[in-house]
């Protein structure tokens, strides 16, 4: 295979031999070694890069655009469902029935429901000095009247007239 050199190192006693390669032994390493040649992919060159980039951008941020309208639209409609409006209709007029047991309410109007949702920032009016979180509010526009209703403890709180501007 190949052909072996005596080598004595200098200073110890210690026999090596090297083994020279010869010509097949390189040309069969060489073969084991060479993978299969790939195609080359041509590389585009930079002035359709920069054409295209800008066109892929917008791209981009067109169907984002379209996914996010999308999105917006189905929740608009399941806000404004008739399942959303039906429950709050309902929630509005169980209300309106407990408040009428308790008070004599005008007749002939639709009032305006609200639900006091931070009472701290209106203990400086008077008509909301004994409000907690949660309370309704009551309003008749034509009857000039409000009413501050306790739907945990089914109190009426308050009542007081209302001077609104036409």
């Amino acid at each position: 295979m190949g052909r072996s050199d005596y080598t004595n190192s200098t200073g110890s006693s210690i026999r090596t031999f090297q083994t020279q390669p010869t010509v097949v032994d390189v040309a069969q390493s060489k073969a084991k070694r060479s993978l299969p040649k790939l195609p080359k992919l041509p590389l585009l060159p930079a002035r359709v890069i920069a054409y295209r980039t800008p066109w892929l951008v917008a791209g981009v941020f067109a169907v984002l655009s379209l996914f996010l309208l999308v999105q917006y639209n189905s929740a608009k409609a399941k806000l404004h469902s008739p399942a959303v409006s039906s429950a709050a209709a309902k929630q509005i007029s169980d209300t309106l029935s407990k408040v009428s047991k308790l008070v004599i309410v005008p007749r002939g109007e639709t009032p305006s429901v609200a639900t006091v949702s931070n009472a701290a920032k209106l203990s400086g009016q008077t008509f909301f000095q004994n409000a907690q979180n949660g309370d309704k509010v009551i309003v008749y526009t034509k009857a000039k009247e409000a009413i501050l209703y306790r739907p945990s403890t089914n109190q009426i709180v308050t009542i007081a007239p209302v001077s609104a501007p036409n």
